[in-house]
């Protein structure tokens, strides 16, 4: 067995793959597929570290207490350097229901399930990623779950070295497959679970052991400069054809798994891997990759909470260059110093120390903890923003994976609702009518889906509930006669009048005025097709939405803090313009078919406004969907859906 050898071109491709991911996160048309610098790095960490526990377990020295005492060594400095930064500055600038979410974060972190975490948060209602400053970890928990299992299973094969390879064969065949089918049925598990990353990973051992084991590291055939090549011609082609919004990774990342393998296959001598890859300033680039990830997505989410979703070139520049700044200060004097210190303390005292961060966290979670952010002002703000839009004590059923269905109430008949998050938002008034001491002998059922509309064949890639709504409420209606009543409602405008995502309807993509017909045309018909079962139809119309409806808009934000501000209500000539062509047309597609219209905005609407506030207490949860506190109490526009 050789020993393992320091190969600059290899820092040179972590820094491949740190710029990528990087550039991306800070200017993703600039190359859309930058993220599968990830994949490089699952790569290399495979190839790295399957080349130590070879030679370990061939020269018969390996010691897990070793393996692992380097492994905290080197992650532990940097990491938790940039945990105690992140949770600092999160306290000044943090709500404190942003600032518990960012706690977990950090409790999850230090555990390395975060990849879990968010697999479990990447939900239709869950924050926006970019709000989200420690969201880059997942990647640091798949290669730490593979670091404690693959060990493992190395070990119990090793004494049998004709299975070895076979058996590495076999799982990366069975864990790529796996990845491909789960890429079309579960994106979200696909990207974040280690399972379906785990053949990247065994990509790289392969090659390790090829090269460590067999002795082909050092040899220099003619075709290694092809190979090398044809590596670099790879990543480019995964960088500039792999968008945001694919599955992934899915075969695709076949582009940057097998880049990152040809072009540690071409070997240090290969003309790129040794002029460009191994160029003095590409291989410091590489040296410093790890804090340099680890601090680049906090400074740019943090820029994100402040300046909103599209922050200025300059602003996105600034938080580049602190993370740089942090990454130096923390890569020279920390990391180094910590990563070669000899004295037996220095791991029980970065374990120590990791432990207190995670308990840190974990009392953050449980508001133990607040940011400085809790005056009294924000206590509405804040409560309005943390009611969830349904009761945790209604029970709850799975039709499909993309469908949810909820039912209250007790007798034959039935009224059903249909829609997203919008319908799905009116459960606590239903259920309080429902199950009081005096309520009426009916039953309801919510049949929802988020970000997915009533509409016959509407279609959008990132919420394949699409798919399965309509068709459930088919099956729901067959399986359930007493059903005698459906409400069809959907935040109808956010699909219709706004290209926030690629809805399209038979190949029409909204909101062009064609994709709007053929949506009226199939939902007239749809509740045509209802009234002629002999089920009563009712549509409900938009509640008034508006980013100033949301109570956060009151918070104003700076770099050093929070202020809290008066926003004016949403006028109804505002909504009006922006949406009144299209819901007239709604209401027409409705009352055409013989369907009972019901409209918020009659309920919501005074002196020429939709208000914000009542009573001192805001109506709205987010921009668009009212608290529920709100809604049980005060919204009575969809009693008639429910009475006897």
């Amino acid at each position: 067995m050789n020993s393992l050898k320091y190969r600059p071109d290899i820092d040179g491709l972590r820094a491949v793959a740190v710029s990528g991911v990087v550039v991306y996160h800070a200017f993703p048309w600039m190359i859309p597929g930058g993220f599968i610098g990830v994949d490089i790095f699952f790569v290399i960490s495979g190839y790295l570290i399957s080349g130590i526990l070879f030679k370990g377990h061939a020269e018969g020295n390996f010691s897990f207490r070793e393996f692992y005492a380097r492994r905290i060594k080197r992650l532990f400095p940097a990491l938790i350097t940039m945990l105690v930064i992140t949770l600092a500055y999160g306290w000044m600038i943090l709500l404190p229901d942003e600032f518990a979410q960012l706690g977990k974060h950090v409790a999850a972190g230090t555990l390395f399930i975060q990849n879990f975490v968010f697999w479990q948060e990447s939900g239709y209602f869950d924050t926006a990623a970019s709000l989200k400053p420690l969201l880059h970890l997942w990647s640091l928990a798949v290669e730490e779950q593979f670091y404690i299992i693959f060990p493992l299973l190395l070990l119990l094969v090793w004494k049998k070295p004709k299975f070895l390879i076979p058996s590495m064969g076999i799982l990366l065949i069975s864990t790529f497959i796996l990845n491909v089918v789960m890429s079309v049925q579960n994106s979200a598990s696909d990207f974040f679970l280690t399972p379906y990353r785990t053949w990247e990973f065994l990509g790289g051992s392969l090659l390790a052991w090829w090269h460590y084991d067999r002795s082909h590291e050092d040899d220099v055939p003619s075709y290694r400069e092809t190979l090398s090549w044809v590596g670099i011609i790879l990543l480019g082609l995964g960088i500039a054809f792999i968008h945001t919004g694919d599955p992934y990774p899915g075969w695709r990342a076949i582009l940057p798994v097998t880049g990152t393998l040809l072009l540690m296959e071409g070997g240090s001598t290969a003309w790129v891997n040794r002029t460009i890859l191994s160029n003095r300033s590409v291989v410091w680039i590489g040296l410093i990759s790890y804090p340099l990830y680890l601090f680049h997505w906090p400074a740019l989410s943090f820029v994100h909470i402040v300046k909103g979703p599209n922050p200025k070139a300059y602003e996105i520049f600034a938080a580049l260059g602190v993370s740089l700044i942090l990454t130096l200060l923390t890569y020279y004097f920390i990391e180094k110093r910590i990563r070669h210190h000899k004295s037996i303390y220095t791991v029980p005292g970065l374990v120590l120390a990791f432990i207190m961060t995670g308990v840190l966290g974990g009392l953050i979670s449980s508001r133990v903890i607040s940011s400085k952010n809790h005056e009294a002002e924000l206590s509405d703000i804040l409560a309005a923003s943390d009611e969830t839009y349904m009761s945790k004590s209604m029970k709850v059923l799975y039709p499909s994976e993309h469908v949810a269905l909820y039912e209250t109430g007790a007798g034959t008949h039935a009224t059903l609702f249909v829609g997203d998050s919008n319908i799905e938002q009116y459960i606590p008034r239903i259920k309080s009518l429902l199950e009081k001491p005096a309520g009426n002998s009916r039953r309801a059922i919510f049949l929802t889906s988020g970000g997915v509309p009533p509409i016959p064949d509407i279609r959008e890639k990132v919420h394949p509930g699409a798919l399965e709504l309509l068709p459930q409420m088919e099956l729901l209606l067959k399986k359930d006669p007493g059903i005698d009543r459906v409400v069809l409602g959907a935040n109808w405008v956010w699909y219709c009048s706004l290209p926030v995502y690629p809805y399209e309807i038979h190949g029409e993509k909204f909101p062009s005025e064609k994709a709007k017909k053929e949506a009226f045309d199939l939902l007239r018909a749809l509740m045509t097709g209802l009234l002629r079962k002999g089920i009563s139809v009712y549509l409900v119309m938009n509640t008034p939405v508006s980013p100033v409806q949301d109570p956060k808009s009151d918070i104003t934000r700076g770099f050093n803090g929070i202020l809290i501000t008066k926003v004016d209500p949403l006028t109804v000539q505002e909504f009006d313009d922006l949406y009144g062509k299209f819901l007239s047309g709604l209401k027409s597609c409705a009352e055409e078919s013989g369907a009972i219209v019901i409209d918020p905005r009659d309920f919501f609407k005074k002196n020429g406004v939709y208000p914000r506030v009542a009573n001192g207490k805001h109506l709205y949860k987010d921009s668009c969907h009212l608290r529920s506190s709100y809604v049980r109490d005060h919204v009575t526009y969809l009693d008639k859906t429910v009475d006897r």
